[in-house]
């Protein structure tokens, strides 16, 4: 078993996903018609032994509070692991905007008293695959107090605008922690992952506590950069990094390719989710997908092409989907056509209704919206 408490967390207000984040947290956002973004972050804690996690929640954790339950679907035994869901409120204001610094300290008794030596803080709009036992025995051999994850990326001009990036020195030192702005081609991308021991991030926490009540994690850690040993360790894997509503549809259609498919199609590395027990999707008046992710229960009498169907989803006949992101429990009528759209759930398409967004800006339809 890996030796750390798992601590799955928000990002700071730069993360806002127009629109989507009206009806829900960024971790319970849909992903490929059956997951949520969560299950990701779950899914590397757990196969990497780590049955110990906290998932801090900033708004309304309803449909998250249903979709984790008790966490036996993530591999994770009751009897000796634990996880915990930990909404975040904010007296007068927004929880969107509240610290987790603040979360923290709030809940800095219950990371002090697990059994755990290390924590694990990793986001919950970054996904990729890793092994955090591995990580965790890189961290502990090279002697430093806090280790960020990384991946060194060449197209910082146009994408991950506004995320962490790193300035290192040639050991892998973090020099500091800047916002990328689009200026440089190459740059070291944070993956906003840390590993410590729990009395250095108790010490953080305070520290920051005392420094400012508008401090985030990544802000004291960018001030320790002079006196601490803050390393960083190199990710080689593919990234998919959800910052916005255009990478969200970005990040999505990516898993269209087989090569990207493989990401979540590893049998020795699972991603796991909460399942659903409804029948197979079926095709009826001609209907067709192709190049498709189509979920169980849906019932398709147009042509999709090039999309992703949630669960329960209804396309009515002559319908035409194409490069579409199409949320569980969507009826689209007879006629319809959609091209780069993301419709959320329980919307409902009129009759013979021409919708089309654009590749670099998709067209957002809201939640149980009758368009």
């Amino acid at each position: 078993m890996c030796n750390a408490l798992g601590i799955i967390t928000y990002n700071d207000s730069s993360v806002y996903v127009e629109g989507m984040q009206k009806y829900r947290p960024i971790a319970g956002f849909s992903f490929l018609g059956r997951y949520r973004l969560v299950d990701f972050a779950i899914s590397n804690m757990s196969n990497s032994g780590i049955d110990d996690i906290q998932i801090y929640v900033n708004g309304n954790p309803r449909s998250l509070i249903d979709h984790i339950g008790t966490g036996r679907h993530y591999n994770i035994n009751s009897k000796h692991g634990h996880l915990s869901l930990v909404p975040v409120y904010s007296e007068g204001g927004t929880s969107h905007f509240t610290t987790d610094i603040s979360c923290y300290a709030e809940n800095i008794h219950t990371v002090m008293e697990n059994h755990n030596d290390y924590v694990v803080i990793a986001p919950v709009n970054m996904l990729y695959k890793g092994n955090y036992e591995e990580l965790l025995k890189q961290h502990i051999e090279s002697g430093a107090e806090v280790s960020v994850l990384y991946q060194h990326v060449d197209n910082a001009k146009e994408n991950y605008i506004g995320c962490d990036v790193l300035q290192m020195n040639k050991q892998r030192g973090v020099l500091s922690i800047d916002q990328n702005l689009g200026n440089y081609k190459s740059r070291y991308l944070s993956l906003q992952t840390y590993i410590m021991s729990k009395e250095i991030f108790k010490t953080l926490v305070e520290e920051a506590q005392e420094t400012s009540s508008m401090y985030w994690f990544k802000d004291i850690l960018n001030d320790k950069c002079v006196d601490m040993d803050i390393r960083g360790l190199n990710y080689r894997g593919h990234i998919y990094v959800i910052n916005d509503l255009k990478s969200y549809y970005e990040s999505n259609m990516q898993f269209l390719t087989e090569e990207k498919m493989k990401d979540i199609a590893d049998p020795e590395w699972p991603v796991y989710t909460r399942t659903s027990d409804s029948a197979p999707a079926i095709y009826l008046n001609g209907g067709t997908a192709t190049g498709s992710l189509i979920s169980n229960g849906c019932e398709i009498s147009g042509v999709v092409k090039n999309s992703i169907v949630g669960r329960s989803c209804k396309i009515g006949k002559d319908a035409l989907i194409e490069n579409c992101i199409i949320m569980p429990d969507v009826e689209i009528a007879d006629g319809a056509h959609l091209k780069n759209v993301i419709v959320d759930k329980h919307s409902r398409i009129a009759k013979k209704k021409d919708l089309a967004g654009l590749e670099e800006q998709p067209l957002y339809i809201g939640r149980r919206e009758n368009v």
